[in-house]
């Protein structure tokens, strides 16, 4: 039988005696599908109010490409370099398989390697880039472009298509924040991606989990990490 735990990770052995486990109730670290149905639910209202807006926008003033470009770019970002700069380091990545079984991006495609280490600053950066960009950035954007040809045609269009186009603009920002508020709430002081910019889990957690993970043990001790 192939071992799909090679590295050794806790978090993918089924022979792991969790009930004694001295930081038991403080990680999700096994996979829980309540918790991966949790992160759906505040992760696509943001989603489908940005691409509902992009509909909007494109049907208005025929710019199509905004939504083309804004899909192009979510599915590149989130579906290849966000599981190299992010989940390759995650202890879920360490499965061996080709796709990803995780509490976030199930079922996501492995492209890349496990990286036990922590993410370096150039991947934090990219992280909070992306963030940005698929939540406020380029959707404040699109709905911008839309705000502001119906201003210009505003005798065409009127009021009421303003209004709309600012309403759904504001849901949308208003959405992206509640995501990412809830996300730094609720998951991510529980989260097993420790070096992720939003995770909060606390040192002694993660020393605790480091120790019983040879693996990512040494790789973060070798990036300068200090073991309590």
């Amino acid at each position: 039988m192939e071992n799909k735990n090679p590295h050794s990770i806790c978090t993918w052995d089924d022979q792991a005696d969790c009930p004694t486990c001295s930081i038991q109730g403080k990680l999700a670290c096994k996979w829980d599908k309540k918790i991966l149905s949790g992160f759906h639910g505040i992760a696509w209202p943001p989603l489908l109010i940005i691409i509902f807006g992009s509909v909007i926008v494109g049907f208005l003033t025929g710019a199509w490409w905004l939504l083309y470009a804004y899909v192009i770019y979510f599915f590149l970002m989130f579906g290849i370099f966000e599981i190299r700069f992010l989940c390759s380091h995650c202890p879920y990545y360490a499965e061996k398989s080709k796709t990803l079984h995780c509490l976030a991006n199930h079922g996501s495609l492995k492209f890349w390697s496990y990286h036990p280490e922590p993410l370096n600053k150039f991947e934090k950066f990219m992280m909070y880039f992306l963030v940005a960009t698929i939540f406020f950035i380029f959707p404040l954007i699109i709905m911008g472009y839309g705000i502001w040809f119906l201003s210009v045609n505003y005798t065409e269009y009127g009021l009421i298509s303003f209004l709309g186009l600012t309403g759904i603009a504001a849901a949308s920002l208003a959405s992206s924040i509640s995501f990412v508020t809830t996300l730094k709430i609720f998951f991510c002081p529980n989260c097993v991606n420790f070096s992720c910019p939003l995770n909060s889990v606390p040192k002694p957690v993660i020393d605790e989990y480091l120790k019983k993970n040879d693996v990512m043990r040494k790789a973060w001790q070798k990036s300068g990490w200090q073991i309590d």
